[in-house]
């Protein structure tokens, strides 16, 4: 069991739906807004149709969150972004990859800034997963079969938990921090192991 917290290409592709106002098409995976007081104003302008924008952002997030499952694209006809910091992510999409290669550092900055004050305040520890395993455990008189998930925490506010294939699952920080997280992972564990 493993819990990936401030992955920066996700916390930052969240930065960017919200400092840009990108509403992207509904997908099961695409998590609430990001929990931020206030976003940064957007610095595009209407040349690019909202539509065009979101269908980008929807596309980058897939590949971000769930890359076994997207098409494969003809790499011949695609140049590599490599003013981002997703090259081969943000390359189908020179809308977005535009304005990713302009705000990058903002939300580079953004992101270092939010993991600081993670590491400063004290939250829940990897402990939790433990004390579960073994709980269930003791109550089955037996070791659980061998299982791996992934919980990738996201800074947005939303109370879904979003499964994206048998082995991880999007996870809202807020919910991750909460009492309700070690009902949910019991519920998970002894279904699972």
């Amino acid at each position: 069991m493993g819990v990936r917290r401030w992955d920066q290409l996700l916390d930052c592709a969240l930065w960017m739906r919200a400092a840009e106002r990108i509403e992207p098409p509904p997908h099961r995976l695409v998590p609430g807004p990001l929990d931020v007081a206030q976003p940064p104003a957007p610095t595009r302008g209407g040349d690019v149709p909202d539509e065009v924008l979101g269908a980008e952002w929807l596309g980058w997030w897939l590949s971000l969150v769930d890359p076994t499952r997207q098409p494969i694209r003809s790499g011949a006809d695609l140049e590599p972004a490599y003013d981002t910091p997703d090259p081969l992510g943000l390359a189908p999409y020179p809308a977005l990859r535009r304005i990713v290669a302009q705000r990058w550092p903002e939300a580079r900055d953004w992101h270092a800034a939010r993991q600081r004050a993670g590491y400063e305040r004290p939250g829940p520890t990897s402990a939790i997963s433990g004390t579960v395993v073994y709980e269930i455990e003791r109550s089955l008189g037996r070791p659980l079969r061998p299982f791996s998930v992934e919980f990738i925490l996201l800074p947005v506010r939303d109370e879904v938990i979003r499964r994206v294939d048998a082995e991880h699952y999007l996870v809202p920080e807020q919910v991750h921090d909460s009492p309700r997280w070690t009902i949910w992972l019991r519920n998970l564990v002894s279904r699972i192991g």
